[in-house]
């Protein structure tokens, strides 16, 4: 039981983790490379996103999480296209979806 509940904190963590990790780096882009309050906030949540993905190994074997760092890729696409207006082209639809079916595979096994 308990085994069951760290493998899901676990997968929480390093999910809480991309989702700060890929929006510091929004906000990076936001910045245009200047030092400004994007930028900070940028650096912010990323370091944030590297407390949360440390945390996410404390209850869960690396190569389980691991995999889930690649859901970063996802949310900066989503955000990219939603905040910042950029396209999606078919081949980026393409690979998201494989790296979301990978993250399943991986990350619904059972030992």
């Amino acid at each position: 039981m308990e085994s069951n509940y760290n493998k899901k904190l676990g997968i929480t963590l390093i999910i809480v983790a991309s989702l700060f990790r890929a929006v510091g780096q929004i906000f990076w882009k936001l910045s245009e490379a200047s030092f400004n309050l994007n930028l900070i906030i940028g650096f912010f949540l990323y370091g944030l996103g590297a407390v949360f993905m440390i945390a996410a190994f404390k209850f869960e074997r690396v190569s389980l999480l691991h995999p889930f760092l690649s859901l970063g890729y996802v949310i900066s696409i989503a955000l990219g296209f939603f905040l910042l207006n950029e396209t999606i082209s078919p081949m980026k639809l393409v690979g998201t979806l494989i790296i979301i079916v990978g993250v399943i595979l991986v990350g619904g096994q059972d030992e």
